[in-house]
C-alpha cells in the first residue's frame, strides 16, 4: 500500500512537471516573440533615423538656395516656393531610404516643417511663427503607422497572442548655420577674388539694386533679362576714388588672381595668414589692412570675362586710407557673389555681380560669431 501511494505521488509530481513545463514554453515563446518583433521595432527605428536625419540635411539645403535668398534679401521671393522646394528635396532623399517591409521612407507634407531655430540651445523647438526671412531650420518627422503613407510595422511571432502590427516614428532638426566666422581660400571652394567694395554701399545696392541680368542654373550662362536677384556694382559711379577698387596681393598678378583667385601663400605673404577670420574665440570682430588701387583697369576685362557665372569670394571693407597704389582697404569681411557682367572699355563702366548664400567648402563657422544674415554657412544636424 505503501508502494502504491508513492507511485501514485510520483505520477501526480510528473503530470505537475509536464503541465508547468508546457505552461514555461508558452511564456518562453511569449518573451521570445516580444524579443523579436521589439528588436524588430528598434531595428525599423533606426532605418527611418537615417532617413530622418538625410532628409532634413537636404531639405536644409534650400535655405541656401537662390529661392530663400530672394524671400531672405531681395525681399522679393515666395517662401511657399521655398517650402515646396524643402519638401521635395526631403521626400527624394526619404524615398531611398527602406525601413522592414518598406521600399522607402514616404513623407506627408505635415511631416515636414521649415522656421526658425536657436542654434544656441540645442534643444529648442523648430519655431514657425517667425519671418520667413529667418527661417534657418528643417524639421523631418519619419513614421512607420496606420496613418502614414508606410503603414505600421507588421509583426511576426506576437501575433500568436492577438498583437499583430506596432507603429514607431523618428524625428531631426537639421540646420543652416550661418554664424559665419571666417574663409579658407586653400579648401577647394569659391576663390577669393582681388576686388574689394565699401560694406554699406554693398548692402544698400542688394537691399535696392537692379536685376537686369539672368543666370540660368541649368547652363550656367548669364544674359539680359530678370531672375529675382538685384546685381551690384563693384564699381559704382556715384562714389568717389577709395570706395572701390582692385586689391593689390603680395605674390602674383592681379590677371593671375582674377583668373584663377587668390591662392593661400599670396594671402598669407599680405597678412600674415593663410585664411581670413574675422571673429576670434571670444566673438570679437577682425579686420585685415589689404593693399589695393582705387578704380579697376580697361586691361582687367577679358580676364573678368572668363570668369562670368563663377561664384567668388569678395572682400568687402568700411575704411579707406592713404592714395593711388599706396591705397589700403581695412576688409571687415567678405560677400560670395556670381560674376554677371563685366564693362571696362567705354561707357556705362561696371562690373556687376550677384548676391549668393555659399555653403560650400572653406567655410568657418563659430558659435561665438553672430548671424550673418545668410551670407555663408553650413548644414548641421542639431538634433
Amino acid at each position: 500500500m505503501h508502494l502504491d501511494f508513492l507511485r501514485r505521488n510520483h505520477a501526480r509530481r510528473r503530470g505537475a512537471v509536464m503541465v508547468f513545463t508546457v505552461v514555461m514554453i508558452f511564456v518562453l515563446i511569449g518573451f521570445a516573440s516580444l524579443t523579436l518583433d521589439v528588436g524588430t521595432l528598434y531595428s525599423v527605428r533606426a532605418d527611418l533615423q537615417n532617413a530622418a536625419d538625410a532628409a532634413a540635411l537636404s531639405g536644409a539645403s534650400v535655405l541656401a538656395g537662390d529661392d530663400m535668398l530672394k524671400v531672405r534679401v531681395a525681399k522679393n521671393g515666395s517662401i511657399g516656393a521655398v517650402m515646396s522646394a524643402i519638401f521635395d528635396r526631403a521626400q527624394d532623399v526619404a524615398l531611398r531610404d527602406a525601413s522592414f517591409g518598406a521600399s522607402g521612407t514616404v513623407l506627408a507634407q505635415s511631416d515636414v516643417a521649415t522656421g526658425w531655430i536657436d542654434l544656441v540651445s540645442s534643444t529648442s523647438g523648430v519655431d514657425t511663427g517667425k519671418p520667413a526671412s529667418t527661417f534657418n531650420a528643417v524639421h523631418v518627422l519619419a513614421r512607420r503607422s496606420q496613418s502614414s503613407a508606410n503603414g505600421p510595422v507588421k509583426f511576426f511571432f506576437a501575433s500568436i497572442f492577438g498583437k499583430n502590427e506596432g507603429e514607431v516614428s523618428a524625428s531631426a532638426v537639421a540646420a543652416y548655420d550661418d554664424r559665419f566666422s571666417g574663409y579658407d581660400p586653400g579648401a577647394g571652394g569659391a576663390d577669393l577674388w582681388p576686388f574689394t567694395i565699401r560694406l554699406t554701399e554693398y548692402n544698400k545696392q542688394v537691399a535696392a539694386g537692379s536685376d537686369k541680368y539672368d543666370y540660368d542654373s541649368n547652363t550656367g550662362n548669364v544674359s539680359s533679362g530678370k531672375d529675382g536677384v538685384p546685381e551690384v556694382n563693384l564699381y559704382p559711379a556715384n562714389l568717389g576714388p577709395g570706395n572701390f577698387g582692385a586689391l593689390s596681393i603680395k605674390g602674383g598678378s592681379q590677371i593671375a588672381h582674377i583668373e584663377d583667385g587668390i591662392p593661400p601663400e599670396d594671402i598669407e605673404e599680405e597678412i600674415g595668414a593663410e585664411q581670413l577670420n574675422f571673429y576670434d574665440d571670444h566673438g570679437k570682430a577682425v579686420t585685415y589692412s589689404i593693399s589695393g588701387d582705387p578704380g579697376l583697369k580697361a586691361s582687367l576685362e577679358n580676364s573678368i570675362k572668363t570668369r562670368i557665372g563663377d561664384v567668388v569670394a569678395v572682400p568687402v571693407h568700411d575704411v579707406v586710407s592713404g592714395s593711388g597704389a599706396n591705397t589700403k582697404y581695412r576688409v571687415v569681411g567678405l560677400r560670395f557673389t556670381r560674376v554677371m557682367r563685366v564693362s571696362l572699355q567705354s561707357g556705362a563702366k561696371g562690373l556687376w555681380v550677384q548676391p549668393v548664400s555659399y555653403a560650400g567648402p572653406g567655410v568657418i563657422v563659430d558659435p561665438s560669431a553672430p548671424t550673418s544674415g545668410g551670407v555663408a554657412g553650413s548644414f548641421v544636424l542639431v538634433r
